[in-house]
């Protein structure tokens, strides 16, 4: 049984189109949790190659605010999307900008965080298409659905 609903999301045609399918999936089950999450790619300047490079969350500060505007509304949209279309009171939904070096192991950090694939019952609902979806369906200790 899901109880909880990991949807990555770029603003994309075929993200969007995950973020409705989780809707879709969240609103048939009791009590089920859609988390919403963008992962900013932390890219390190020239001269940081080689040596150890501080947590992703430490350069949350380094976004521009332009950047983590544009980043949260990104998130802001994909919720209100999915509140818009479930019809269950029971489901919750919520969503977060996060920042990793590597979209796959942003959203699995996240998957982790919130519990999810951590249990038998918990899977992740994977959205994002190509290269990242190959990696999550790879690395992931949880079911992934890739929606395109």
């Amino acid at each position: 049984m899901i109880h909880h609903v990991l949807v990555p999301t770029d603003g994309s045609e075929n993200a969007e189109r995950a973020v409705r399918f989780s809707a879709q999936v969240a609103d048939r089950r009791q009590q089920a949790e859609v988390t919403v999450v963008f992962v900013h790619l932390l890219v390190s300047p020239p001269s940081s190659v080689g040596m150890q490079t501080p947590a992703p969350e430490q350069h949350l500060h380094d976004l521009s605010n332009e950047e983590r505007a544009r980043a949260q509304e990104i998130v802001d949209r994909a919720v209100e999307e999915v509140r818009g279309l479930v019809t269950s009171p029971d489901v919750t939904v919520t969503g977060r900008v996060v920042i990793d070096s590597q979209i796959d192991e942003g959203i699995l950090r996240v998957a982790e965080e919130t519990n999810v694939g951590t249990r038998g019952l918990s899977p992740l609902r994977g959205a994002i298409m190509g290269s990242v979806s190959h990696s999550l369906i790879e690395k992931a200790r949880c079911p992934v659905l890739v929606v395109k």
